[in-house]
């Protein structure tokens, strides 16, 4: 937000034509931080100040800029400023960029590309979306065994600029087999008349382009990798995923979790909460709201077939909401935390789970039915009619009583619910935290029902 200041001036110097001044200002600021202060541009702005700028800096800084301002520098920059910025973007960078376009504009911007890097979209369109192929980068730097220290690092200065990272170089054999790596630190300490072959590693972690992009998000951070290779069936090196990536398939799969949880489905794209237009915002979430409001109907038929017990009684009336409402928060509370479980693959054997969320849901039984029962003595005792103290303590024992019950077997519910899914091989988050509470609540009243009836 601070760099938000900056506009202003370099509107100044714009206009002054003081481009030394005005490049002695961002160049000095990461890339992010530049794209910040064009984002505030007006986009004829934008092409002024990428136009000064080297091509490796102004590609890094595009990479950053807004989505819009990006679609508009690209429409309006011409033929040949487009394909320069084109050619020069990172290929993952490159997809991911076309991709928001529909496909007669995509079409248009691919054909000034060169035939491998075309070749390189069309091979990562036969990937899924949550496949490795889809996204890893091309750009990496290789090294041939042979080379010594020194020749490696001349090596690696000389294709450094069209490169992802150079931190880890892969090292291939003539048939583009991946045989080891090295790392940047590694070829600096080594004698310089050391060849590759002896420097490298040969304990090679790497996943194919069909794995799923969780795995790959794993590997990289159970290994504490800088960037992991990806390699076909015959062991070829066909490209890299690198760290920031991995933090994209973290959130990206944070953020899908979340919204299944929260009940929410399709897919929003990414897009803001306010920005998202209201007709997809209702299809996302009305199928599991519809869905859910069967569980509700259940719940009420069930409360409606205890209407005679119910009728007149007051306070099995008032603290009934109260019962169910308990039950439904800890089976969500439960849920959460075996979903997180299961998602870290911190998870232990479902017996174990269960048998953990059982005796911490006994704990919070007798704490909760102590309120229960304190709360049902106040309800009446409220009321100012005098009471009978011996009947409304039995009342509120029993009310107390289906607390209890509810929260053990709420608790169990929650537990039980995503390890069965799973063993059905769904993903588990998809048992969302209404759909837990909507069941909660048709067993909270079931039990509190069924014990009122059989103990008063």
């Amino acid at each position: 937000m601070r760099f938000h200041l900056l506009i202003p001036e370099v509107r100044e110097l714009l206009a002054e034509g003081d481009h030394a001044g005005l490049m002695q200002v961002l160049q000095e600021m990461h890339p992010t931080d530049v794209a910040s202060v064009l984002n505030g541009l007006q986009i004829d702005e934008v092409t002024k100040v990428l136009s000064l700028f080297p091509t490796d800096i102004e590609r890094d800084v595009f990479s950053y800029l807004e989505p819009e301002v990006q679609e508009q520098y690209i429409a309006g920059a011409g033929r040949e400023r487009a394909q320069k910025v084109l050619q020069s973007m990172l290929s993952d960078d490159r997809a991911e960029f076309l991709e928001r376009f529909d496909p007669r504009v995509r079409d248009q911007l691919t054909c000034m590309l060169p035939t491998a890097a075309r070749e390189d979209l069309l091979r990562r369109s036969t990937f899924r979306e949550d496949q490795v192929g889809s996204f890893l980068s091309t750009d990496y730097a290789v090294l041939n065994p042979l080379l010594t220290a020194r020749g490696a690092v001349a090596e690696l200065r000389r294709q450094a600029p069209s490169k992802e990272t150079i931190y880890y170089s892969y090292v291939v054999d003539r048939f583009g087999k991946l045989v080891g790596f090295v790392s940047l630190r590694d070829l600096i300490l080594a004698d310089e008349t050391t060849p590759v072959g002896e420097i490298m590693k040969t304990d090679l972690v790497s996943v194919t382009a069909e794995a799923d992009q969780e795995e790959a998000a794993r590997v990289i951070r159970d290994y504490d990798l800088i960037a992991l290779p990806v390699v076909d069936t015959a062991g070829r090196l066909v490209g890299i995923v690198t760290h920031d990536d991995a933090v994209d398939i973290v959130e990206e799969e944070a953020q899908e979790d979340f919204e299944r949880m929260a009940g929410v489905t399709g897919d929003s794209e990414g897009e803001d909460f306010l920005a998202e237009p209201v007709l997809r915002q209702f299809r996302r979430r009305a199928p599991v709201i519809c869905l859910l409001a069967l569980f509700w109907l259940m719940t009420a038929s069930v409360i409606q077939g205890f209407e005679g017990l119910l009728h007149g009684n007051v306070l099995l009336v008032a603290t009934m909401p109260m019962v169910m409402a308990i039950g439904g928060m800890v089976g969500s509370q439960a849920s959460t935390l075996i979903i997180r479980a299961l998602a870290n693959k911190t998870a232990s054997p479902f017996r174990a789970m269960l048998s953990k969320e059982v005796l911490v849901s006994l704990t919070l039984a007798v704490v909760l039915g102590a309120v229960a029962f304190g709360n049902s003595l106040l309800l009446q005792t409220m009321k100012g009619d005098s009471i009978d103290f011996g009947a409304t303590a039995h009342i509120a024992l029993v009310i107390a009583l289906a607390m209890g019950a509810d929260v053990v077997f709420a608790a169990a519910l929650g537990a039980s619910i995503p390890n069965l899914v799973k063993m059905l091989r769904i993903d588990p988050a998809l048992i969302s935290t209404p759909a837990v509470t909507a069941l909660t609540d048709l067993t909270g009243a079931s039990i509190f029902l069924l014990l009122v009836t059989l103990l008063l």
